[in-house]
């Protein structure tokens, strides 16, 4: 212990000498574990919130209730059992629930999700009603524009809504009733956030429907003269009260759920924490090298004084420890630091409040450890490296004789080997398992990038001058060269594997991942949820101005309440096979579409005088004859938002079985007055031009686009035409600036170290008469080299675990079955696509041909042309 004390108080008294190199291995130490802080604290405070229904803001609790609960139970976060269908219920008042909790203050909160009426058609979302300007709501919003409610009628929206139509200033018109709102303010709301927030007394009670103690349709803010405890929830729970206490939430949510626990979870984790620890000491090594060789004197002194190899070991550890503990507490310290002030600006990004701030320590302690490992293991080479120095070499000024180590060749070959199967072998099991084959084969890398960097020395023989010298250069400094190498090729690997698993997503055969077809090729589809019919018909004319004249403009309707809500359809599924997922492709109308003559023909892709007629007869053309019961199709029917639907819950026509040619566009399509007799009504949501009729170009099309993307938003137009491959260039240029900054970071970093130890070289070239831009030359030519060799190992070892991802078991290549939009079920068999056609060579090109030439050509300009004057050494 007494030697560890006297070794970090040498290593203290060192690193406030050397301040320059000091601040840069602070930088690599302390900069990972505060964007790793960052990125934890930043997601545990954004999504750390209560699990109530019902943010607090400053009230102590929130209470819904009825007569009929009495007796019921409840968790601390107000869950409860379901209510039995049909119960009636008689909400408390607030007067009675004043009287159960003496004392206490309440305001009426009540939500629902409530169908409206905006600009651009109706909208489905949540409706709160409650009085924001009152204390007790404040903490759940943020204002960003506008002023808050101040009076029936008038709402402010989130900032998710807001756009060129629904704004400020414009009025919404919310249930069937249509209620006005007008709209005077855009607020961020916090978790469990709402669309709408309006004053009390803007909707009925009825608007939110029956009291239902799993939802807040009709609750109150409670501000109590002392904090509510579980006994006092226990209490209130026997009267019919479902009562969420913020004492009570706020003790059982003690225990963050973003702390990392040590369990068979973390499992997964590993081998990518594993990967950024080895980054890390790899980058910060050429540092602590480079400090070991300036310190060779102070270590040679030390030996002649008595000091044993252990000892000098100890002082070149404690650097590590020094630096890790240091920067591990800077970057835990900045990365906590940086999250309040970022909030604000993320908060606007995700239009959304955060909740409230939550750092979690345990994760953040293990980053730390992680931290201070990091940078003891980066001074381990270097330490081994001072327990061998010569002190009579370094005090008689003359280099120090070493062996010529050339690594851990065999070792290296053996884990490059073993890496290589458990990667060939872990494509069947997950990418965690990839991950850590790819650690094995990067650590058997490391171990023979020595002998690399050795025999590419043999090499340089033929090399001009600068390249010559600074490969000889390299191969004389192996204790820094090899950590710089070894940096630059695991990153490399990285993002080659990324680039590699990304072009094969983008190349997949998967249908999913192109956008499966939603009509026949050529054809041009409307299609739109729930638009008025005044902005149907301003759609319609936009599309007949594109169109020729006498081109038929084919209708699709959806199920509908007599008074024109959407309803949902669920038609009979095909049977499968057991356990297997099926994908059906269709919409929330569920394929029953009604409409005439031109929209059969459009389903079926043909003329069909049977299917005419049992159109016009009022039968059901079913596209898929097998889920015909009887001679009959029964499709169940229900509503989206929370009022109960009046009409019976399922419809039963009759119906004929007809075969699409090719595949059909529809799983069922039936007139609208057949529909009509049984009690429902239909509205608008499909809009197409048949290619039998017409083909619409590509342009007209675009034009037709931008028109109704100023009518509404909410319409979709979409030309049918051959889906290609996805365009990935996005992803690749992310990942080439991301290899540009790591890679030229690190290998500009390991540059300034190699010539800052080289001037006695260059000290003696301008003593020859070296030229000027020699030294440029010079250090372009340690930069090429320590960046070609790393990218070159790097994507060389990448493309391996990239390939393994391609076919790792993510469901992308297992058989699977679909429902066409005709209801015909289809076992789609995809297959891994070829691994040449995985490769991303543009990335491959930028990493193995341009970063190490716009290295060589950063450390030419960066660097003065004047070579340092010869100086006399004192011994």
């Amino acid at each position: 212990m007494r030697g560890l004390r006297a070794a970090l108080r040498i290593s203290r008294r060192t690193a406030w000498r050397s301040k320059g190199r000091s601040a840069l291995i602070l930088a690599m130490l302390a900069l990972p574990v505060a964007v790793v802080t960052f990125v934890l604290t930043t997601f545990a405070t954004v999504y750390e919130m209560s699990p109530s229904q019902y943010p607090f803001g400053r009230a102590d609790a929130v209470v819904r209730g009825a007569r009929e609960w009495s007796g019921l139970s409840q968790n601390a976060w107000g869950g409860t059992d379901p209510l039995e269908n049909g119960a009636k219920t008689t909400p408390y008042t607030q007067a009675e629930i004043a009287g159960l909790i003496p004392g206490s203050r309440l305001i009426p909160a009540s939500q629902q999700f409530l169908r409206y009426l905006a600009p651009g058609g109706y909208e489905m979302g949540f409706v709160r009603q409650v009085d924001l300007r009152d204390p007790m709501s404040q903490g759940t919003f943020r204002l960003v524009r506008g002023r808050l409610p101040a009076a029936p009628g008038e709402a402010v929206i989130s900032a998710q809504l807001l756009d060129e139509q629904t704004r400020p200033g414009v009025t919404l018109l919310a249930t069937e009733e249509r209620h006005p709102l007008r709209i005077v303010g855009v607020a961020l709301f916090a978790p469990a956030r709402p669309d709408v927030v309006v004053f009390p007394g803007s909707l009925p009670d009825s608007a939110f429907g029956p009291a239902d103690p799993q939802q807040m349709t009709h609750g109150w803010l409670v501000e109590a003269p002392r904090p509510l405890s579980w006994p006092d929830v226990r209490r209130l729970n026997a009267r019919g009260l479902v009562v969420v206490s913020q004492a009570v939430a706020d003790s059982a949510s003690r225990e963050t759920r973003f702390d990392l626990k040590i369990d068979s979870s973390t499992l997964p984790v590993l081998p990518w924490t594993g990967i950024a620890l080895l980054q890390v000491v790899l980058a910060a090594g050429p540092a602590f090298a480079v400090g070991r060789r300036r310190r060779a004197r102070e270590f040679a002194l030390v030996a002649a004084q008595g000091g044993s190899p252990a000892q000098l070991r100890l002082i070149a550890l404690a650097d590590g420890l020094l630096f890790g503990v240091a920067g591990a507490l800077a970057g835990v310290a900045l990365g906590i630091a940086a999250v309040p002030l970022a909030m604000p600006g993320l908060e606007l990004w995700m239009k959304a409040l955060a909740g409230p701030f939550t750092v979690p320590w345990i994760s953040v302690a293990l980053v730390a450890v992680l931290g201070v490992a990091a940078g003891v293991l980066a001074a381990l080479a270097p330490a081994v490296g001072a327990g061998r120095t010569d002190a009579a070499a370094v005090l008689s000024g003359r280099r120090e004789r070493r062996r010529d180590r050339a690594g851990r060749p065999l070792l290296g070959a053996v884990l490059v080997m073993a890496g290589l199967t458990a990667t060939a072998v872990s494509t069947r099991q997950g990418l965690h398992w990839i991950a850590a084959s790819a650690l094995l084969t990067q650590l058997g890398l490391v171990a023979l990038v020595p002998a690399l960097v050795r025999a590419v020395g043999r090499a340089a023989a033929r090399l001009p001058l600068p390249l010559r010298f600074a490969v000889r250069d390299a191969v004389r400094n192996r204790g820094r060269t090899v950590p710089a190498v070894a940096a630059v090729m695991t990153t490399v690997v990285v993002l080659t594997a990324t680039g590699v698993a990304w072009r094969a997503a983008a190349v997949s055969p998967h249908s999913f991942l192109r956008g499966l077809p939603q009509g026949p090729a050529g054809s041009l589809q409307i299609s739109a949820a729930d638009l008025t019919p005044q902005l149907w018909d301003r759609v319609r004319a936009a599309v007949v101005r594109e169109l020729p004249a006498g081109v038929p403009l084919v209708e699709g309707r959806a199920l509908a309440t007599k008074t024109g809500v959407p309803l949902g359809v669920a038609l009979p599924a095909p049977a499968g096979p057991e356990n297997q997922q099926v994908y059906f492709i269709e919409g929330w109308n569920g394929g029953l579409l009604t409409g005439d003559e031109g929209l059969l023909r459009y389903a079926l892709g043909r003329e069909d005088p049977e299917a005419v007629a049992a159109l016009r007869a009022g039968k059901a053309v079913v596209l898929n004859p097998a889920t015909i019961r009887k001679g009959r199709i029964r499709a169940d029917v229900m509503r989206q938002d929370a009022r109960p639907l009046n009409e019976p819950a399922s419809i039963s026509l009759p119906a004929v079985g007809v075969r699409p040619t090719g595949q059909g566009w529809a799983r069922v399509v039936v007139a609208p007055e057949a529909v009509e007799k049984t009690g429902y009504g239909t509205v608008t949501t499909l809009l197409a031009v048949n290619p039998a009729d017409y083909r619409m170009s590509q342009a007209s099309a675009d034009r037709i686009a931008a028109t109704v993307e100023a009518i509404t938003p909410h319409a979709m137009v979409r030309l049918e035409t051959p889906r290609g491959p996805v365009d990935d260039s996005v992803a690749l240029l992310v990942l080439a600036v991301a290899a540009a900054v790591l890679v030229l970071g690190m290998t500009f970093v390991a540059t300034a170290l190699a010539a800052a130890e080289a001037r006695p070289d260059l000290e003696t070239m301008a003593a020859v008469g070296a030229a000027p831009r020699t030294k440029r030359a010079v250090v372009a030519g340690q930069a090429l080299v320590i960046a070609l060799l790393g990218t070159t190992v790097g994507v060389l070892a990448g493309l391996p675990p990239g390939a393994a991802a391609t076919r790792a078991p993510s469901g992308l290549y297992r058989p699977t079955m679909m429902v066409r939009p005709d209801g015909v079920p289809v076992v789609v068999h995809p297959r891994p696509p070829a691994l040449l056609l995985t490769v991303p060579w543009s990335l491959i090109a930028v990493l193995v041909v341009g970063l190490p030439l716009l290295a060589a050509l950063g450390g030419a300009v960066f660097t003065r042309s004047r070579l340092p004057l010869p100086r006399r050494r004192v011994t």
